[in-house]
Formats: structure tokens, sequence, C-alpha cells
């Protein structure tokens, strides 16, 4: 059951690896008003068809701290599979791909300047873009409690 913030807590996935590490728990938070993308964004609705988007606390504690984003210009046109932003964290370089077209209506510009935001409140503060979907983007994502089933499984 979610907590009062609103975030399932302390879910653990066992036998992670990560570059550095033999086979370890990692602990982490899965807020329930999200829907996620097995590219480990999540996606959350605000108003007027606009979504906003950001990276999952699963996908920090896999990849470490947040040091640098390369974010898209606002009103920028994404079509599906293409790269939405990109991020270098401790251990790697990750680019995150659309599940669908978008447009970008706003972009978190505080995140080039204290990316380490992302890490400390990856599901508020941490938040990355907001945008219009361009068709229905249901079909992409994954409830919260199906992005846990997918995290067990993998």
């Amino acid at each position: 059951m979610p907590g009062p913030d609103g975030c399932f807590g302390g879910i653990q996935i066992p036998g992670l690896e990560r570059g550095d590490m033999d086979e370890e728990d990692i602990e982490f938070t899965i807020a329930h008003n999200r829907r996620y993308s097995n590219a480990h964004l999540w996606f959350h609705d605000v108003k007027d068809e606009r979504v906003m988007i950001g990276i999952s606390e699963f996908l920090l504690a896999d990849a470490g701290a947040v040091l640098r984003v390369n974010l898209p210009d606002q009103g920028q046109e994404i079509g599906e599979g293409d790269v939405l932003f990109s991020v270098r964290t401790e251990y790697d370089a990750l680019r995150f791909t659309s599940p669908f077209s978008l447009r970008v209506t706003e972009v978190n510009g505080e995140l080039e300047s204290t990316p380490e935001t992302i890490n400390d409140s990856p599901y508020d503060n941490g938040w990355v873009l907001i945008i219009e979907p361009h068709e229905d983007a249901d079909d992409a994502l994954l409830e919260a409690d199906e992005y846990i089933e997918f995290l067990q499984e993998a």
C-alpha cells in the first residue's frame, strides 16, 4: 500500500548488478500516482492533457547519482523512438527515447545547473519535462503495480 507521501516504500529488488558492485539489494520507492515506461521514466498527468516526466527512483538507485542533464528545447517536436533527453550518472551515460510522439511544452531548466535535484527529489522537484503527447500514451505506459511486476521479472 502507498504511504502518505503517495509512494510505495522500501521496495527491494534482490541481486541487481551494478558496475562496481557484486549482487546487492537495491531499495527505492515508487510513486503510486504515476505511470511508468519500461525505460524507468515516470509520467504524471498535470493539466490540459499535459504530462510531466521524470526518472524513477529505481533507475537512480541502480545507475547512481545524476551528474549532468541534457534537455531538449521547449517547443521541440519529438517522434516515437527519438531521444527525449539524456543524463550522465556516476556509472553510465543514459539516453532516454520517447515511447510516443510529443511536443515539449516545458523543461526544468534548473536541472542544468543543479542536476542533483533529480537525486534529492525524483518524484517532485526533480521532474525533467512537461510534454503534450500527440497520441494516447496509455498503451505505452505501465501502472505503478505493473511497473513493480516488471521490475521483479527483470
